[in-house]
């Protein structure tokens, strides 16, 4: 495929995911074809100051980004301009040029932050900073700091709706309405969501999804919250809570509670064709699937102590886990629920997210520094 028409396929592309269309109704846009563009996982080492780029054609390690000590999460910009890191020892917003793989500026933040979002839709980068009770916004197009939005408590972890109308925002230190979710027209908590359990008890949040409707608006919520082994699934529009998923009980035995910090699961996806909602388990070592829209339970897959966030390819066809307890991330076959990959990593591997790039702004398998 020539340059002028690789150009042509990434700006259609682009153009359908600002404009809110089916093909980018998830975190991760829908993708049948990978025709024109370079899809990366980019895996984030929390322990460490090395993050990882991995090819999923490969299942290689094709970059390596080095610096961002103890990153909260790695993420990229839409358009494949730069890579973005949370670290949480300097306090910055780091931006990284996706080619050379080269620190290109170091955004200052308010305090020590945890997960960051882009919201395209309204050209924003969202921060959520877990030591003060602030989400700090920045232009997306210039990196300019656009003001601090305060919330109750620390963030935990910042999410966009799929429409791009939304930033729900996870508070870290409470539990009653520990979400609260941000009008990023004018950049205000308008409203409060809640985890209660069947026994009217109330959760703090942890990782959380958000599922599409069919014309690209916010239809579901579905979050991890502390102490249970499970998923709420809340209705967006009410706020109620629908449902709660649990898998099969383990023996004893088979658990492992290193690591779980408080949050029994600890990772969710929605794969970008809406067909399944995955979650891991960190107390089970596994991953654990339910088809969408009506929650069939699709099975386990065991995958190591500590399975931590994951992300899907954008065909949906694979998942990739972060497996904090062993510094690996693996690829498995959402078919044949097979691992078809391991692959070494840095220090307790965490965060993880997915790129999707125009082939000229891809780096050459080296590395960048400070």
């Amino acid at each position: 495929m020539n340059a002028t028409r690789t150009n042509r396929f990434f700006l259609l592309f682009l153009g359908a995911s600002l404009l809110g269309t089916p093909l980018s109704a998830q975190k991760v846009p829908r993708l049948d074809s990978y025709d024109g563009v370079v899809v990366r996982i980019l895996q984030s080492n929390n322990a460490g100051n090395v993050q990882h780029i991995i090819d999923p054609l490969t299942n290689e390690v094709v970059g390596v980004i080095e610096g961002c000590p103890r990153p909260h999460n790695l993420f990229a910009h839409p358009e494949g301009l730069y890579y973005y890191c949370t670290s949480e020892v300097e306090n910055t917003l780091d931006v990284y040029d996706t080619r050379s793989l080269q620190l290109v500026e170091q955004l200052p933040l308010t305090a020590r932050p945890n997960k960051a979002a882009i919201n395209k839709k309204h050209r924003k980068i969202y921060v959520g900073i877990a030591a003060a009770p602030f989400v700090d916004v920045f232009s997306l197009d210039t990196h300019e700091k656009l003001g601090s939005i305060p919330v109750t408590t620390g963030i935990h972890n910042v999410y966009v709706s799929p429409d791009g109308n939304w930033v729900l925002a996870g508070l870290n230190a409470r539990s009653e309405n520990s979400i609260e979710v941000i009008d990023p027209n004018i950049d205000e908590v308008v409203r409060t969501l809640s985890l209660v359990d069947d026994q009217g008890g109330h959760h703090t949040v942890r990782p959380m999804a958000l599922l599409a409707g069919d014309d690209g608006s916010t239809d579901k919520l579905f979050a991890h919250g502390s102490g249970v082994n499970g998923i709420w699934v809340l209705d967006w529009e009410t706020g109620e809570k629908e449902r709660m998923l649990f898998p099969p009980p383990l023996p004893a035995w088979q658990r492992n509670a290193d690591g779980n910090q408080g949050a029994p699961m600890h990772g969710l996806e929605v794969l970008p064709d809406r067909s399944a909602v995955w979650a891991s388990s960190r107390l089970d070592s596994r991953i654990y699937g339910w088809s969408l829209p009506d929650y069939e339970f699709l099975g386990g897959i065991e995958v190591g102590p500590t399975a931590n966030w994951m992300t899907s390819t954008p065909d949906s066809k694979y998942m990739y886990v972060a497996v904090s307890g062993s510094d690996y991330t693996i690829a498995i076959d959402l078919q044949t629920h097979e691992i078809v990959a391991k692959i070494q990593t840095g220090a307790r591997p965490a965060r993880i997210d997915v790129a999707i790039l125009p082939p000229d702004r891809v780096n050459d398998g080296g590395s960048g520094s400070r």
